[in-house]
């Protein structure tokens, strides 16, 4: 890896994105945001909001709707908070996950975390309108800081009143996305059972990859492909993969599928698709590997977000089929991966600077 380049190098880079993100969200806030087609979720949120439908799906047009009641509630007033939180306030919640406070490179590593994120194409586009994403990134984001500060104090009601906003948070998340809630508190409250450092990487991925097939044998996941069947009955497309997990003898071969069209983004079937894969996957894959060959440096706040990436990742890949959801899905496995990245990376040059 070498060393970051310094830190005014990053700023500067982070500037210059910012200057081009204002200027195209102030051009898209005129022409509109329909790119790629298909239906826009803030249309639904909206007609909520203000009682032209009555059917909520999830918690964000509750939310919305309770706004409009009090008085405060605009669809470009909602936009441009999104918009705040996704240019400004998320690209620093990042950075400040992803420093070591005893780091020498902790400066240049914030820089770098503020200008990668800065450069996410989806959660950039994401803040074109009120989608829920941006405002389940920054809530996710702040359980992750209450999961970091749960490695780093000791005292028993402290940690107890951690847990507690924990719960609070991952009910929250549960009402945005029931499987993002879920992987939030099962990281939460079972990572300390695991530990990437210790623990064989093939060993465990083996080991995994039995439970889950068994777990599919017995019907344990028949819920999830229950909701994956929406996608084949209401959102006929070219952007559907088309898996169907039907039968046991190819349902590992049908993950690890859905795994490297979703995930890795190797379904190239379109232009969006190969600048998504260009900017978003590949990246993500250089990361991840990095991530395991280095896990030695690897500590208890990655053990979290590993077990975080590997639920909820999981959850997702085998209850949704489309390309275009995937790549909003996905941002909460790739900044995980993209945090757990930093604080390795230090890890490993302090080691190295130790013992020069």
């Amino acid at each position: 890896m070498g060393v970051f380049l310094n830190t005014k190098f990053y700023f500067y880079l982070f500037l210059f994105v910012l200057g081009f993100k204002v200027i195209t969200l102030l051009v898209i806030s005129y022409i509109g945001n329909d790119f790629f087609g298909g239906g826009n979720d803030s249309n639904y949120y909206h007609a909520y909001a203000v009682g032209d439908v009555d059917v909520a799906v999830n918690l964000w047009p509750i939310l919305l709707r309770y706004l409009n009641e009090l008085g405060f509630y605009s669809r470009g007033g909602v936009t441009f908070l999104l918009t705040l939180l996704g240019v400004f306030v998320i690209p620093f919640m990042v950075a400040n996950l992803s420093i070591i406070k005893s780091s020498l490179l902790k400066n240049r590593v914030y820089w770098a975390a503020v200008f990668v994120v800065s450069c996410y194409p989806t959660l950039t586009y994401l803040t074109t309108d009120m989608y829920r994403d941006v405002s389940m990134v920054f809530l996710w984001l702040a359980g992750v800081f209450v999961y970091k500060k749960l490695t780093e104090v000791k005292k028993v009601f402290f940690r107890i009143c951690l847990i507690l906003l924990g719960l609070v948070i991952a009910y929250i998340l549960y009402l945005f996305r029931p499987y993002l809630g879920f992987g939030y508190i099962i990281s939460l409250l079972f990572s300390s059972l695991y530990s990437f450092k210790r623990y064989p990487f093939w060993l465990t991925l083996v080991a995994f990859v039995v439970l889950l097939q068994v777990m599919f044998s017995i019907g344990v996941l028949e819920p999830i492909l229950n909701y994956r069947s929406i996608f084949h009955e209401n959102m006929i497309g070219g952007s559907n993969i088309g898996l169907t997990f039907s039968s046991s003898l190819t349902f590992i071969a049908e993950v690890l599928a859905s795994f490297v069209f979703q995930i890795l983004g190797l379904y190239l079937i379109s232009f969006s698709a190969v600048v998504a894969f260009i900017l978003e996957s590949a990246p993500f894959i250089f990361l991840l590997i990095y991530l395991v060959r280095n896990r030695k440096y690897s500590n208890n706040f990655i053990d979290y977000l590993i077990v975080f990436f590997v639920v909820y990742t999981t959850i997702w890949l085998i209850g949704n089929d489309n390309l275009g959801t995937a790549a909003r899905l996905r941002m909460f496995s790739y900044i995980s991966i993209l945090i757990a990245f930093f604080i390795v990376y230090q890890n490993k040059m302090a080691y190295a600077l130790k013992y020069k």
